[in-house]
């Protein structure tokens, strides 16, 4: 397998341990635990640019592997995503106000084209794919994820994510919190929509309401309510029909460098309102028309001109997008970023505070090409070394 790295830096981050730094051998003998990760003071932080460079070489990592739960929640659409197990590794260190993260997973192909507009040639119409239907078709992103206690309980130190969604309780079907008094601070980095500013979606999980046995009410909430995030949507009706369809609402007559469609790259012209569909699915738009059926298979399930079916209003605003980013994928081999956080935030109802003094119980789960379905290593511990390093 090739390794995908993602190098985490936050300040009051709770993330998960690939790599520990022992408190006894802090800078002259890294080593490697498969469930503790150390992470260690540092006078100068890292550079954040999505590169490993020497100021990790002094940590120690967390290596370890994720594995998909057999039969596990959601229904059918797991059923692609049976099997999936990650390689990855994970070094953290903090200053006196920030810290960060360093995570490498393994990933030898970049899934960047989450639910991509293709266009099929038989009933030339435009398909917003609804997510994996198939082994090989899968129309997700590459993410990654961390669950941090905000309030602990005895079942969480001991089971961590294993008390919450992944359970036996066939009622327990999306992110349940198994007693009133958990709360988890929930990281989810993803390559498409949150990576293009810079930043992870910033959440947390809660208790839902029981009645019965059923589970309502529960689930990944946002830790601020403004959504950055639409689809790149909308119904028109092709002339001479009398039924509406749905096609893109934008397309990006400009390469952004980006998985996404920006709101910047409709102010700038870059990304050109689509005005109109014909029949045979050709778009029009102010400048000029896309015929796909000139070139069906760059168009295609498959195709290299697939349109992009996310767009980012701007970056994430408040306790939701806290979290910093810097990420690149190694051809080949996987991604590498890097995350930073305050130790401590503002926002103390949702996010993990962290007190170095104490040990952090959390989870790490990987999401390959998905959407909802990911593979997960539960029972992670995070501690600090409290000595110094000078680097």
């Amino acid at each position: 397998m090739r390794i995908k790295h993602f190098i985490l830096m936050t300040a009051a981050t709770c993330t998960i341990a690939a790599t520990s730094c022992k408190e006894e051998t802090p800078a002259a003998s890294p080593v490697t635990s498969a469930t503790e990760l150390m992470s260690l003071k540092v006078t100068t932080a890292p550079t954040m640019d999505g590169t490993i460079d020497a100021s990790w070489d002094a940590c120690n990592k967390l290596v370890s592997k994720t594995t998909m739960p057999a039969g596990d929640l959601f229904g059918g659409i797991y059923a692609f995503f049976q099997g999936d197990v990650h390689d990855f590794a994970i070094r953290s260190m903090y200053d006196a106000s920030n810290i960060y993260f360093l995570v490498e997973i393994n990933d030898d192909t970049q899934s960047i084209d989450q639910r991509a507009w293709y266009f099929d040639a038989t009933s030339k119409l435009w398909v917003y794919p609804a997510g994996a239907i198939s082994a090989t078709e899968k129309y997700g992103e590459d993410k990654f994820g961390f669950i941090f206690p905000v309030k602990s309980n005895t079942n969480w130190d001991k089971y961590t994510c294993w008390s919450t969604c992944h359970t036996d309780n066939a009622a327990v079907k999306d992110h349940y919190a198994d007693d009133a008094t958990f709360m988890g601070d929930v990281w989810q980095w993803r390559s498409v929509n949150s990576e293009p500013y810079g930043q992870l979606q910033d959440g947390y999980l809660g208790m839902g309401t029981v009645t019965n046995g059923v589970v309502t009410a529960a689930g990944r909430k946002r830790d601020s309510s403004p959504n950055n995030t639409s689809t790149n949507t909308q119904k028109l009706t092709p002339a001479g029909a009398a039924t509406e369809i749905s096609v893109p609402k934008y397309i990006l007559v400009q390469d952004n460098g980006v998985p996404v469609i920006r709101q910047e790259d409709v102010t700038s012209g870059k990304a050109k309102l689509v005005t109109a569909v014909s029949a045979t699915g050709v778009l029009s738009y102010d400048g000029g028309t896309l015929d796909p059926n000139t070139a069906a298979a760059d168009y295609g399930k498959t195709g290299s001109k697939r349109i992009k079916s996310v767009i980012l209003t701007g970056p994430i605003a408040g306790s939701q997008g806290d979290v910093k980013t810097a990420a690149k994928y190694v051809s080949g081999k996987g991604w590498v970023i890097e995350v930073q956080r305050a130790l401590a935030t503002t926002d103390v109802e949702h996010d993990c505070q962290f007190d170095i003094t104490k040990e952090y119980m959390f989870g790490f789960s990987v999401f390959n090409n998905a959407g909802p379905e990911h593979s997960v290593k539960p029972d992670l511990k995070l501690k600090f070394v409290t000595a110094a390093v000078t680097k």
